[in-house]
């Protein structure tokens, strides 16, 4: 077999279109006289002389590698070579019955030379298409390849096994998905004993029954029951059966599939146990009473598992009992109260460091040093702690499971562990937040009790009330148990002369989508008159739209008469200000009264002289007459104006010319001027409007400030001069000035100076300047004061032109 593969791959190394045409007809010659010597050293030993057989062996060769016409070429030369070197006497008989053998020889090598080369090309093309087929199903069985390797990859994550059951052998097939669900070694050869022996024994009867139907009726199935592991493990399956047809031997089998559902009614059952659960919270169940329902739902996941849950204090350093209903009453309590550390048991140092504790054997673990005979005389030798986080990534308790026996947590119990610790921090947090929310409700409702506010809520539409505190109930004098009052009831309660402007005050917030912000009265059914205070604010929805609006309902009663009060105090110590300076200018405004007078006597004498003439001179009685008139007309007007400083009533609000008020003062004060050789300078803008102002509280202002100019300057050496000054400021505001050569202000105490009590003087009240700020402030303007260049100090006061009076 070696010999012919290598002539095989001669004779394709001579057909190759690169080999020589001598070469195939060289090899003619060089097989006939191989065939010739091989006859001469056969004749040489005196052996039978085979060169026919030689030859035509040779011939044969010529033929099948070199090809028809060397073959020939190789015939011609043996009949030659015979002719030559063997029998060269025989007859022509002989010569010419070899010379046939040849030809016919040559012949038939000629006919298996063609049939040769017609198989070779027949070969050659069913080589070919056969190739062709191998390449074109090469990605056929790559994708076959693929979709097993997928189906395989799917049915494990699925965990989803297929099968197949042949009912006339009881042969069953399985994939390795579902080895691997029943456990069993790939060299195990699966049936239904090696099913039946991994059903739970409780299951057993419904799956037997399951299979003698399928195999009776041929009809197909669809179970869930359980499998016992041989390591404890129950898992949970569904298994899905359908038939095929019978094929031609009659026999049915049946493929399905089997899925380990184990997760899923895991999850089921936590998703019950979930929804229980939150429906304690929501019937408002006790937490000891709902971290026991949470404790009972692990160990109906885990049959050997004893649960806990300890809450940590507000303090962050102590752990409370929060539930355990498995655990020995005389172990929670010893651990009840327990101060967290870093070493501290499992759930003391879970809470200490903030990270899972997994004590698999307490027996030897260091963490339970402390505890460690307190656990082992309860049977406990397992702990896994796991610390309950707040949304705010903050402590707030931990999750124990303890088992009776040295374990480590599996993938499926820290899977567990994890859901349970979601759920009992939603559980904690609820419950925590609720009575905080409880606890909110009732400071709030206590808070707006002692401020006397209520809040509300109110939809646009319809203006109906969504919601009334009961600080609104009291302060608008209706009854909750009567349902929440419609509009027209809440409008009823407002003060007949406040409604339009109520009404008004809504409308455009409601227009503008705007807050609100009004004071009103209230006119109860008894007669009882309160000041109210509301203040709203609006909602919108998604598209922007005005929904609702929010605020609150303040009872102002008591902080209106307490305003009242402090109005008529201010105004009472004004006008005791304005007596007490009226007592200090006695003098002065004694020798202003004087004046006149003193004027006025002496012009009546000198009428009378005029009269008492022989001739009476009536012209010039008459002018004397007109000079008493004016002196008791200018006296009368400093009385009006004294007068007018000591009236007390309330504040009235007119149409004030500043000018003229200066003018009245610089009269009152002039003699108080002169009394310490001051000079007074006025510079009072003419184009200045009135203003609207209470002219008592703007001549007390003036006073106030010329009387401290003329203190200041009483004692200096230099030049006094009292200068007063009005104009047109910007921003629509009338200023004045007042302004002195004295001794200045004192140093960092220019805001001072307007504080009650505040005073420089050695007699002073120190309430001067303090109320007249209030005067000027309640009138809408500002007062404030600055050095005077070179020397002494000013004050500026601004008033409004056109603003409706401060109250």
């Amino acid at each position: 077999m070696g010999y012919l593969r290598r002539a095989d791959r001669i004779a394709n190394w001579l057909l190759q279109p690169a080999a020589s045409i001598a070469l195939r007809y060289g090899l003619a010659l060089v097989s006939i006289a191989a065939a010739l010597g091989l006859a001469q050293t056969f004749l040489r030993f005196h052996l039978p002389q085979p060169f026919a057989a030689f030859a035509l062996s040779a011939i044969a060769i010529t033929f099948w590698y070199g090809g028809t016409v060397p073959g020939i070429l190789a015939a011609v030369l043996a009949s030659l070579a015979r002719s030559y070197f063997f029998d060269p006497d025989i007859s022509s008989v002989s010569r010419i019955l070899y010379d046939v053998v040849f030809l016919v020889f040559a012949l038939m090598m000629v006919w298996i030379t063609r049939v040769r080369k017609e198989l070779e090309v027949k070969v050659a093309k069913r080589t070919m298409e056969l190739t062709q087929a191998t390449e074109s199903l090469k990605p056929l069985t790559k994708q076959l390849e693929r979709e097993e390797a997928y189906l395989a990859e799917a049915q494990r994550l699925s965990h989803t096994g297929s099968f197949g059951w042949r009912l006339s052998t009881g042969e069953i097939f399985w994939s390795d998905e579902t080895f691997r669900i029943f456990q069993y070694d790939r060299a195990t050869k699966p049936g239904v004993e090696q099913v039946l022996q991994r059903v739970h024994p409780e299951d057993a009867a419904l799956v037997r029954q399951s299979i003698e139907r399928a195999s009776q009726d041929g009809r197909g199935f669809d179970i869930e029951h359980r499998l016992s592991m041989p390591d404890g493990v129950i898992k949970h399956v569904r298994v899905v059966g359908h038939p095929i047809a019978k094929d031609e031997s009659g026999e049915l089998e049946f493929i399905g599939a089997i899925t380990d559902i184990t997760d899923r009614k895991r999850a089921e059952a936590l998703l019950a146990g979930e929804k229980r659960l939150l429906e304690m919270v929501a019937g408002g169940y006790s937490l000891a009473q709902i971290l026991d329902g949470l404790c009972r739902l692990v160990e109906e996941q885990a049959p050997d598992v004893l649960a806990s849950i300890l809450l940590l204090d507000s303090n962050g350093k102590q752990l409370w009992h929060g539930g355990a209903p498995s655990l020995p009453k005389a172990y929670n309590d010893a651990v009840n109260g327990i101060v967290i550390g870093p070493s501290v048991g499992s759930c003391g140092t879970a809470a200490c460091l903030g990270k899972q504790v997994i004590v698999s054997d307490i027996a030897n673990d260091p963490f339970w040093t402390e505890f460690r005979e307190l656990a082992l005389a309860h049977s406990l030798r397992a702990c896994w702690s796991t610390p309950i986080f707040s949304a705010e990534g903050k402590v707030i308790g931990t999750f124990a499971m303890y088992y009776r026996e040295p374990r480590s947590p599996s993938p499926r119990d820290q899977d567990i562990i994890g859901q349970i610790t979601h759920l009992a921090g939603v559980a904690i947090q609820h419950k925590l937040a609720e009575d905080a929310l409880r606890r909110s409700e009732s400071y709030l409702a206590e808070a707006q009790r002692l401020t006397h506010t209520g809040s509300w809520v109110w939809r646009v539409a319809g203006m109906q009330a969504l919601h009334l505190s009961d600080e609104w109930y009291r302060i608008y004098g209706f009854d909750p148990k009567h349902g929440m009052p419609d509009r027209e009831q809440r409008l009823e309660r407002i003060h007949p002369e406040d409604r339009a402007k109520y009404r008004a005050t809504i409308d455009r917030a409601v227009a503008a989508n705007s807050d609100y912000d009004i004071e009103f009265r209230l006119l109860l059914p008894g007669g009882t008159v309160k000041y109210i205070q509301s203040v709203g604010h609006p909602v919108l929805d998604a598209s922007r739209n005005l929904v609702e609006f929010v605020g609150s309902t303040s009872d102002i009663t008591e902080r209106k008469r307490a305003e009242e009060a402090l109005r008529q105090a201010q105004a009472d110590l004004a006008h005791m200000n304005r007596v007490n300076t009226m007592s200090e200018l006695a003098a002065s405004l004694a020798h202003e009264i004087r004046q006149p007078i003193a004027a006025a006597v002496t012009d009546a004498n000198t009428c009378l002289r005029w009269l008492m003439r022989e001739n009476p001179d009536v012209e010039e009685a008459r002018q004397t007459a007109v000079r008493i008139v004016k002196d008791a007309t200018r006296a009368a007007e400093i009385i009006s104006r004294i007068r007018l400083l000591f009236k007390k009533g309330t504040p009235e609000r007119e149409l004030v010319d500043v000018n003229e008020v200066i003018r009245d003062m610089i009269v009152l004060l002039r003699s108080e001027a002169a009394r310490y050789s001051i000079s007074v300078r006025t510079e009072l803008a003419r184009d200045i409007p009135q203003v609207t102002a209470d002219r008592v509280q703007l001549q007390q202002v003036l006073m106030n400030l010329m009387i401290n100019s003329i203190d200041a300057m009483k004692d200096v050496d230099w030049t006094r001069e009292l200068a007063i000054k009005s104009q047109r400021a910007e921003t629509d505001q009338l200023l004045v000035l007042v302004s002195d050569t004295g001794m200045g202000l004192p140093l960092q105490q220019t805001e001072q100076i307007f504080n009650a009590f505040f005073t420089t003087k050695p007699n002073g009240t120190g309430m001067g300047l303090s109320i007249s700020r209030s005067i000027v402030e309640s009138h809408g303007g500002r007062l404030w004061a600055g050095d005077n260049s070179p020397c002494g100090a000013s004050f500026y006061f601004t008033l409004p032109i056109e603003v409706e009076a401060h109250e």
